[in-house]
């Protein structure tokens, strides 16, 4: 069984607490009538209603000092999102009532159809206005916890738009590259990559076929021409429709040893693995040929009808064509990335490397 909604109508004038008395007789709402201020502030705190009308022109006070005694209060400080319908006359300011919080003004006189009505929309429009605020106080504590998590981070983090224009930037960032927020916001990206634009062009090249980039490897140039290598990852950020807006960028700077390594030894281990790469392509795709051929031409062939040998021939043909893109994938990596494979044990990073 619903509970009855309960109404507070504070009303110096007889008649029209009569009126609301019977208009609300009739609707699934409890009604409390009240002829002063005082006893309407009293009642307010007994019953913590769900609505409340009061008259502009009470015999012991004023609708608005009734409103302004209610929020002053502290024992009606939960009771402050309660809807408060002020009943005014012809002449009166509604614009300032409304500044001042009441969420509704009504003239008098009207009818009792009138007034539960009236009465109906406010508390939904007021329904619809608290899940509204909820929502964007929500949203406001999400971001403020997420600025938090961003600005916390040990790793540099930097948001840029579609033109590789820095949005945003973390501390770490700053820190980083030696330079401040507002110095860093505007610049282009690539102003901080020792390989300039040639290395921009190739990080978005990727994303736009991956969307994303993770480990890789290469150089930034702080403000004071100090070379960071760092370790990158990279997604792109897209808006609510799917529109691709920009990208954000985490970079974890690698220790003195790792930069040693990596400036020493990337160009002969990429060499290797193009090397190898080039060397399996050849002798898989050698007798793959054939192979796939054979399948293909098979399932061509009308005077195979039995179903299970057509669907263990486009197994084949299925796994035969990975085979084939991933030789092909392995022969086109400039810049590998790896991953661990076992405990100790690391593996070539197919989809991540470019």
């Amino acid at each position: 069984m619903n509970q009855k909604k309960k109404i507070i109508y504070i009303d110096s004038e007889a008649s029209f607490r009569k009126n609301a008395e019977e208009a609300f007789q009739q609707s699934d709402y409890q009604c409390v009538l009240c002829e002063t201020g005082s006893t309407g502030l009293l009642a307010i705190g007994q019953m913590k209603p769900n609505v409340v009308l009061v008259d502009n022109q009470l015999n012991d006070c004023s609708g608005e000092d009734l409103y302004t005694d209610f929020l002053s209060q502290p024992q009606f400080k939960d009771l402050h999102q309660v809807p408060f319908i002020i009943l005014t006359r012809n002449g009166e300011d509604r614009s300032r009532l409304y500044s001042l919080g009441f969420s509704a003004c009504l003239s008098k006189p009207f009818s009792s159809k009138a007034l539960v009505e009236f009465v109906e929309d406010v508390m939904i429009s007021h329904q619809i206005k608290m899940e509204e605020v909820y929502c964007w106080e929500t949203i406001r504590e999400a971001k403020d916890f997420l600025e938090r998590v961003v600005e916390s981070s040990i790793d540099a983090i930097v948001t840029t738009d579609t033109r590789g224009i820095i949005t945003y930037c973390n501390r770490s960032c700053e820190e980083m590259l030696g330079c401040s927020f507002e110095d860093l916001v505007g610049v282009r990206v690539s102003h901080f990559l020792e390989l300039g634009t040639s290395e921009l062009i190739k990080i978005s090249t990727f994303l736009k076929k991956k969307k994303k980039i993770q480990n890789y490897k290469t150089i930034l140039v702080a403000q004071n021409n100090q070379r960071i290598p760092i370790n990158l990852s990279v997604s792109t950020m897209r808006s609510n429709d799917g529109k691709i807006m920009g990208a954000l960028g985490i970079a974890k700077a690698l220790g003195s040893n790792n930069f040693a390594e990596y400036d020493t030894h990337e160009s002969d281990r990429m060499t290797a693995v193009v090397e190898t790469a080039v060397a399996v392509n050849h002798a898989v795709n050698n007798p793959l040929v054939p192979i796939l051929g054979n399948a293909q031409f098979l399932l061509q062939d009308e005077r195979i009808d039995d179903e299970d040998v057509r669907k263990r021939l486009r197994i084949i043909v299925k796994n035969a064509l990975r085979i084939r893109d991933i030789t092909q994938k392995l022969a086109s990596i400039t810049h590998p990335v790896t991953k661990e494979y076992l405990k100790g044990t690391r593996m070539l990073d197919i989809d991540g490397s470019t």
